[in-house]
């Protein structure tokens, strides 16, 4: 080191192009370093720059804040590299055996030919524009005195500049590299040095760096920071499951003055920055029943991950019949969930990869059981022992708590005894079982490592195979994981109200009714529901059922009219329900002939997918929609389970997806149980999402009555507002729904309900947008500040906290309009236009701001006593802010000036649009 300290120091004295800095300069560039496969989005997010090693990275990101820089190796060459085997052999010089790497000759013309050609512009023509070299002093190993290091030095500047010249449009960042750096006629558009505070060595030893090192490498930065205004990046390791170490060394770093990176040497784990990802995605295993239907139908789907995205969280489901995540998933997960009761294979794979999951500090929450009979040293690991198999009796409960009698009550149970009970005191059991000579059972367990909740006292089910949960799901995985308060993105609310949505699917259009002269159902359904009712509403129809080439090709000029008087009106958005109806979308896509027909029977139609979604949405959009406007949603038919392949069509046909899923709850049979995940991934990228509530069919049992079934989903909005709201209300219904009076009184019934409560209405389209971009939000915590990054937002505009969080506080925040606490918890208004960084407080914040409206924030910028502001709705807007002053609303339109009414002020306006507004509460 102070060989290179000599060297670098004689460089910058005698030669060089330089810049010098003010003393209070401190350019700053956000850089992460992830060399694994797959660079993890929360990165793209929330850094400026990520290096990434390029052969793990396929293709590069179509949109990101990050620009992404490629490794290139410059004195070095990795075995395992791409083109190892292109380099000539008269090119290697020597070998590093701490990498494993082998030394070139970096003065040879002939390698820095090779390197512009078979490396950098290849890198270039794939995209990337920024490049980090690395390997500068590998020369150290090779140059023998101050001469030959000088000219290695001039050789690898020739390199920069010659990649310069021949590609002035990319970025170069430059790992130390202080010899080469006062020798080229352009700096590097920024520095990275290794280990200031914190290192590990090859083997994985980590300890802290030396003081008098530290101070070396010091002094280099301050006089590179003096002589040239570089943003300058500094890497120190520690180990992955010292998160608060990492985020105190990254802190020193940027109080330091350079841009922080906290990692482990490998690079394949996510790191700590400025900001640190606060990790929002749960990785849920399952075991896939092909007999309980496709993966939205499954237990995992039903059970557990709605319980996690009200909370916040983001699943990625795995399969345990197949393969098990592989790399370090550390960082990029809160916690991971196990859902298989009935056990793996691989059970040595599976456990191996669990133990390597609980050392790298990732949580693990096991519902019903292990997966696997587990043996002696996996229970050790975890600080359990193995139960006895059989029982002296009679049972009873020898201690409980809140964890259990959620849903049902709790009582010891003489067969399926929990495996376990705890034998350390970092293991607490939340629910014992005793038997009469005192033997223990341990039904429900918290440690270190995560928690488990065994059967039977998980799940009840009673004789009619209803179940309920006897197990608290919120409060258990919350603790078993070690979840940490977020801010949770949630669909259900917009500006502090619940959302109203309405779609239509096209089922029975055609159908004839039960009023005199029998009219169709879409008839009926235009004139008794779409008019009365003249809110954001989103109709279908199926082609095959109105159109010229479908069943009824005589009656289609009728029902063809009908569609287009239907989206005509304003308030209707158009949605498809397909060409020929798929029933069963699995036998219909694969072919399979079935009895009754996978699709609807149309003369001389043989199943076509892209006829389905592309063909009738350009039917609708070329034929019934008025100018203007045009198909906004793929309704799914029948069994609701497309294929990645029909999925990724809608999406290429630019429309969301709908259907599916749904919740299903009444005062009959009121449990969590019966509930629905928000969708499904069905690739990467690629999402089915589902209804929150179901339709008409299930409340009228199939449609075998009583038809006035669907007034009963009043029931499951209800249920699903206290005392949490799990979802929105959702009226969603088919054109067979005005075929019978009943249906029909009952629809009106539903309708009149949800317009006397206090809702933001949306098209079901942008409520689909929202439960999209739920997949993709991440948050960044500053590590200086404490402030909240948060991006990836997309149509979602509303945040969820609870008590353990705290209040936005408002003077500090950006991109919050305001803040609303209910009993279902504290919605924070985002605005539309905005990346958001929110503070916490401990105290709610003072006004103005905004408590409440029932349009959607286009805009909210603070200003003196008010702020600028644009608010849009579908009806005419009311608008609730906290205020102990009169506030003025100045729109283009009018001026009102209302006084608050206990601390708050209602501005009620005929319009539905502020347009650009000031809101003055001084």
């Amino acid at each position: 080191f102070s060989r290179l300290w000599s060297v670098a120091m004689a460089i910058f004295v005698t030669t060089g192009v330089a810049r010098s800095a003010r003393a209070d300069e401190r350019p700053h560039v956000s850089t992460a370093f992830y060399y694994g496969a797959g660079v993890p989005s929360e990165l793209l997010a929330h850094f400026d720059r990520v290096v990434v090693e390029p052969d793990a990275v396929p293709s590069l990101p179509s949109s990101s804040r990050a620009q992404l820089f490629a490794y290139v190796s410059v004195g070095e060459v990795n075995p395992g590299c791409s083109y190892r085997a292109d380099v000539p052999a008269r090119l290697i010089v020597g070998s590093n055996p701490v990498w494993g790497s082998q030394l070139v000759d970096t003065r040879a013309d002939a390698w820095r030919q090779f390197l512009l050609e078979r490396v950098v512009d290849p890198l270039y023509a794939r995209g990337f524009r920024g490049l980090f070299l690395d390997t500068l002093d590998s020369y150290e190993r090779l140059a023998t005195d101050a001469r030959e290091r000088a000219a290695y030095a001039r050789a690898i500047a020739s390199i920069v500049e010659a990649l310069r010249r021949r590609h002035p449009d990319v970025k170069l960042l430059m790992n130390r590299g202080f010899d080469v750096l006062p020798l080229l006629t352009q700096p590097p558009d920024g520095l990275v040095v290794e280990s200031l505070f914190e290192t590990a060595e090859p083997a994985g030893e980590y300890h802290q760096v030396a003081t008098p090192e530290r101070n070396a490498l010091l002094r280099i930065l301050q006089r590179v920071r003096e002589r040239w205004n570089l943003p300058i990046t500094v890497i120190d390791y520690v180990p992955g499951t010292d998160r608060s170490l990492r985020r105190h060394i990254a802190n020193l770093i940027w109080q330091s003055g350079f841009d922080p990176y906290v990692t482990t040497p490998s690079l394949t784990s996510i790191g700590v920055g400025r900001v640190e990802i606060v990790p929002r995605r749960i990785l849920l295993l399952y075991k896939n029943h092909p007999d309980e239907g496709y993966l939205g139908q499954q237990d995992a789907c039903v059970l557990v991950a709605p319980i996690l995205e009200w909370m916040g969280y983001a699943v990625d489901y795995v399969d345990v019949t197949g393969p098990l995540p592989s790399g370090d998933i550390a960082g990029r997960y809160a916690g991971v969930v196990v859902l298989a009761p009935e056990g793996v294979d691989g059970v040595k794979a599976y456990r191996a990869w669990l133990v390597r999951l609980m050392e790298a500090g990732v949580r693990i929450a096991f519902l019903d059981a292990f997966g696997f009979d587990a043996d002696s040293p996996f229970l050790d690991r975890l600080g359990l022992e193995a139960a006895k198999t059989t029982t002296k009796g009679p049972l009873k409960l020898a201690s409980t708590s809140a964890y259990v009698g959620f849903e049902a009550n709790v009582r010891a149970r003489t067969h399926e005894l929990p495996p376990v009970r705890s034998k350390s005191d970092s293991v607490r059991s939340y629910l014992r079982i005793e038997d009469a000579e005192g033997e223990t059972w341990d039904g429900v367990v918290i440690g270190p490592w995560g928690g488990a909740a065994f059967a039977p006292y998980v799940l009840s089910e009673d004789l009619a195979q209803e179940r309920r949960w006897i197990l608290d799901p919120f409060r258990f995985l919350y603790d078993a994981l070690a979840l940490e308060p977020i801010l949770a993105p949630d669909v259900t609310t917009e500006s502090g109200r619940r959302i109203l949505t309405v779609h239509v699917d096209g089922d029975a259009f055609v159908s004839h009714t039960e009023r005199r002269g029998n009219p169709f159902a879409g008839e009926v359904v235009l004139d008794e529901i779409l008019r009365r009712y003249p809110i954001p509403q989103t109709v279908s129809i199926v082609e095959g059922e109105i159109g010229p080439t479908g069943l009824y090709p005589a009656d289609s000029p009728h029902l063809e009219a009908i569609a287009r008087q239907i989206f005509a009106l304003p308030y209707v958005e158009i949605g498809s329900h397909t060409y020929s109806h798929p029933f069963d979308w699995a036998d219909a896509e694969s072919g399979k002939i079935t009895s009754p027909p996978a699709n609807l029977p149309i003369p001389g139609y043989k199943f076509d997918r892209n006829r389905e979604i592309r063909g009738s949405i350009n039917y609708i959009n070329s034929r019934l929609a008025p100018a203007g406007k045009s198909v906004r949603v793929l309704q799914w038919s029948g069994d609701c389970s497309p294929s990645l392949k029909a999925v990724e069509l809608a999406d290429e046909a630019g429309v969301l997806n709908i259907n599916g899923g749904g919740t299903t709850r009444t005062r009959d049979f009121p449990s969590l149980t019966r509930g629905s995940a928000m969708g499904i991934p069905k690739g990467d990228g690629v999402y089915q999402v589902f209804a929150p509530v179901e339709n008409e069919y299930v409340y009228t049992n199939e449609w075998h009555g009583p038809y006035y079934g669907y007034d009963r989903v009043i029931e499951t909005f209800e249920l699903n507002e206290q005392p949490r709201r799990l979802s929105i209300i959702s009226i969603y219904y088919h054109f067979y729904s005005g075929i019978k009076t009943a249906s029909l009184e009952a629809l009106r019934r539903v309708y009149d309900w949800a317009l006397a409560q206090e809702t933001t209405k949306l098209y079901v389209s942008e409520y689909a947008a929202k439960v999209r971009d739920f997949q993709s939000v991440s948050f960044g915590r500053r590590v200086d500040d404490g402030g909240w990054e948060v991006a990836g937002l997309g149509e979602l505009r509303t945040l969820r906290v609870d008590d353990a969080w705290g209040w936005p506080d408002l003077t500090r925040s950006s991109g919050v309009a305001g803040v609303r606490d209910t009993p279902q918890g504290r919605y924070l208004h985002l605005v539309r236009d905005s990346t958001p960084v929110i503070y916490p407080s401990v105290n709610p914040p003072f006004g103005p701001y905004l408590q409440q409206a029932n349009g959607r924030v286009l805009h909210w910028e603070l200003a003196q006593g008010g702020a600028k502001l644009r608010i849009a709705g579908a009806e005419p807007l009311v608008v609730e802010v906290v205020s102990s002053r009169p506030c003025t609303l100045k729109t283009p339109r009018r001026t009102i000036t209302v006084a608050p009414l206990a601390g708050v002020v209602r501005l009620a306006l005929p319009e539905r649009d502020t347009e650009e507004a000031t809101l003055d509460c001084r």
